[in-house]
Parts: structure tokens; C-alpha cells; sequence
């Protein structure tokens, strides 16, 4: 299983177990994540789709760790 699948996953765990208002923020984008992993699983010429996966992954992460931070 390539990288990014795994941390799809797991981002997409991590989501799933927030707390509803949390949850609903993030819900598109990690509905994309979702949408782009499973996308990359049926493909052979994968170079653009793990790019893909891979900034919805960072963005995902970013809104998991930094979204409900408020700078002071």
C-alpha cells in the first residue's frame, strides 16, 4: 500500500472520531481524501493522483492540527 493511502487513512480515522463541530468543519475535505484515496487504489499511472492525494493530505492535516487554533 503506497504512503499516502496509509495516511489517508489514517487522517480520515482521525476525523471521523472528532467531535461533531469539528467534524462538520473539515467534512468536505475529508470526504475529498476519501474520494482521492480510493481513486488512486484501481490506478496504474499513479504519479498525479498520489500529487493529488498527497496536498489533500497535507491540507487535511493542517485543519485536524492547526484549524481550531486562534492566533492570540
Amino acid at each position: 500500500m503506497h504512503a499516502e493511502l496509509r495516511r489517508a487513512r489514517a487522517l480520515y480515522f482521525e476525523w471521523r472520531v472528532l467531535p461533531e463541530r469539528e467534524r462538520a468543519r473539515a467534512g468536505p475535505l475529508a470526504r475529498e481524501v476519501k474520494e482521492l484515496a480510493l481513486d488512486l487504489r484501481g490506478r496504474r499511472d499513479s504519479g498525479q493522483a498520489v500529487r493529488e492525494l498527497a496536498q489533500a493530505n497535507d491540507a487535511l492535516w493542517a485543519i485536524l492540527h492547526y484549524g481550531g487554533r486562534r492566533a492570540a
